[in-house]
């Protein structure tokens, strides 16, 4: 399970109040809270600020709890927390499999890794899609492989910043899908921040309103 504990964010310079205030939340294993608001109110910064990655001059208090370990001083690296952002950024000199196996245990053998990806690309309606580079991707397929690039990292929760935005209609329904089956598939938590009110329909909870934390 994911928990924050009354999580407030502000920046210290210029000196500002707080902008969150009071969040707290829990998301128990294998399900979706959709966190909505308007562009500028902070979502980018509270996904940043769960997974590790500190912004400068952005200070936070409160608990970032997962798996009922704190993780306040805990480098992003070892949180354990897959992020997939807006643009689900890839390698553009890398395959699709080298982009796969970039966040990949390196305890796990070559070849299972090799069929770790065959498998998640079969399932994903991508088979053979190993030797392609993103350029011949579309958008809908390169969201899915930033997708499996988070998952085969073997998060032990998952934080999506407005990954849909990108997409048209139909490879943003087909995506929400997708993303959906991987978070139960994996049986993680998983928080997605959006500012797209179609989004609050893949939540399991009652989406949350960052605007009721915003001062």
């Amino acid at each position: 399970m994911l928990e924050l504990k009354n999580m407030s964010l502000k920046w210290t310079s210029p000196l500002e109040d707080e902008f969150i205030k009071n969040l707290s939340l829990e998301v128990r294993k294998g399900k979706i809270l959709t966190i909505f608001g308007v562009s500028g109110i902070g979502k980018s910064s509270l996904i940043n600020v769960i997974s590790g990655i500190f912004e400068e001059n952005l200070s936070f208090r409160g608990d970032i709890i997962l798996n009922n370990k704190r993780l306040n001083e805990t480098p992003a690296e070892n949180r354990k927390i897959g992020l997939l952002l807006q643009e689900g950024v890839l390698f553009p000199h890398l395959t699709v499999e080298q982009n796969l196996l970039f966040g990949m245990n390196k305890n796990i053998k070559n070849k299972e890794k090799s069929l770790l990806i065959s498998n998640h690309l079969l399932k994903s309606d991508m088979d053979g899609f190993q030797k392609r580079y993103p350029n011949t991707l579309s958008g809908g397929q390169k969201a899915r492989i930033a997708c499996l690039r988070a998952i085969l990292s073997e998060p032990d929760a998952l934080l999506l910043d407005e990954p849909f935005s990108s997409l048209d209609p139909d490879q943003r329904n087909s995506f929400r899908l997708f993303v959906i089956k991987q978070v139960q598939e994996r049986n993680i938590p998983c928080i997605l921040v959006t500012h797209d009110e179609s989004d609050k329909a893949i939540s399991d909870y009652k989406p949350l309103d960052l605007n009721i934390f915003h001062p």
